[in-house]
């Protein structure tokens, strides 16, 4: 979304809400929810003794939790006009820190551990996460580095620090009382499942119902007109990649719980992954716009659409393929380009049909 700039005079007499209230014109997710279930549907149909059972959408319950939290962090990141390409390496960091506590609490056994233990270790993944936020808030809004420039860097960096610091070697001795948080479930549904129902909600308030989410709103929106009405950028960045780090950090401690290990290089196809679905989810490539139900339905599809394929026999790189592909088809509706190319070429072919047709009414009418 992207707006003129007023003047200097007509933006100061503007309060924050009453520009947010022009500004967030909600988008309906009913074509997204449409397509999510046809997707659904075709895919059942495809593999109607595998894909639409029991067990299968239990085990998608424990595995895409962890992609729609990293997608919800990049939103929220997209929202304010930048990007956080650096998720994957704070959720991979966030789980090396939480593990290595725990060995070095638990032992390296890991046995059934305590519930005390298993929630400070949490807190300490959170709290990676939320540093490293921090960094990238303060490089983006202090040292003003272009986004993608500066997560790109701080995605080696937190990424090689995981790796330094276990040698790249995969940690164990994971608790049983973190295990449960990946794999039990609760009232028959999955425990991940139920986290993430709980960040995508904390992230709907956060961002329909918050200040803060006003003013990321309102940068992203329009950066200039954001800091002529007294808003300081830098503490929306800041939080608004600290909110990101968060959100990370949940999604590393449950790839830890679900996966029983710390990996330090873990989901890096990831990366591409949570980009094409907050894209998909409709968020506004140039700010001011994100929306959550938008992110749970595109994770949904696509997951479906890489379980499909699995079940299918078809090869995971056609997967991967079909990512890039779905990114550069919605990138070219969004701006524009692939509608008017429809355009352009309905405009030739009609013409094209008048002409034949007329042809063939000449050859059919009798010699004069």
């Amino acid at each position: 979304m992207s707006a003129k700039v007023p003047s200097t005079k007509s933006v100061r007499s503007l309060t924050p809400g009453r520009i947010i209230e022009a500004l967030r014109a909600e988008r309906s997710p009913w074509k997204l929810l449409l397509l999510t279930i046809v997707i659904f549907v075709f895919f059942s149909a495809a593999a109607p003794n595998t894909f639409p059972t029991t067990i299968n959408l239990e085990s998608l319950g424990f595995q895409f939790p962890e992609v729609g939290l990293l997608s919800l962090g990049v939103m929220l990141s997209m929202v304010t006009s930048g990007i956080d390409l650096s998720m994957v390496a704070i959720a991979d960091l966030a789980g090396t820190t939480m593990t290595q506590f725990l060995l070095r609490a638990n032992g390296p056994n890991g046995g059934s551990g305590s519930i005390g233990l298993t929630l400070v270790a949490i807190a300490i993944a959170l709290g990676v996460g939320a540093l490293c936020g921090l960094v990238n808030g303060l490089l983006i809004g202090k040292l003003r580095i272009t986004p993608i420039l500066a997560t790109l860097a701080t995605f080696e960096l937190f990424g090689g620090l995981a790796i330094a610091w276990t040698g790249g070697h995969t940690l164990g001795g994971i608790p049983d009382s973190l295990l449960v948080l990946g794999n039990g479930t609760l009232l028959g549904i999955p425990i991940p499942t139920l986290l993430f129902v709980v960040a995508a909600v904390g992230t709907a308030l956060l961002l329909n119902w918050s200040r803060l989410g006003l003013l990321m709103t309102l940068v992203g929106a329009n950066a200039t007109a954001a800091r002529f009405s007294g808003v300081r950028d830098l503490r929306v960045l800041i939080g608004t990649y600290v909110s990101s780090g968060l959100l990370a950090g949940l999604a590393g401690t449950i790839i830890v719980a679900r996966t029983a290990s710390a990996t330090p290089d873990y989901g890096q196809s990831y990366i591409l992954l949570s980009v094409v679905v907050a894209v998909l989810a409709g968020v506004d490539l140039s700010g001011g716009f994100g929306t959550v139900a938008g992110v749970v339905l595109a994770t949904l599809a696509l997951t479906f659409i890489q379980t499909g394929f699995v079940f299918m026999g078809l090869n995971q790189f056609l997967y991967e393929m079909a990512q890039g592909l779905i990114l550069i088809i919605v990138l070219g509706l969004q701006t524009g380009q692939v509608s008017g190319l429809w355009v352009r070429a309905r405009r030739w072919i009609r013409p094209t049909a008048v002409r034949k047709e007329a042809s063939n009414g000449n050859d059919r009418s009798p010699m004069g």
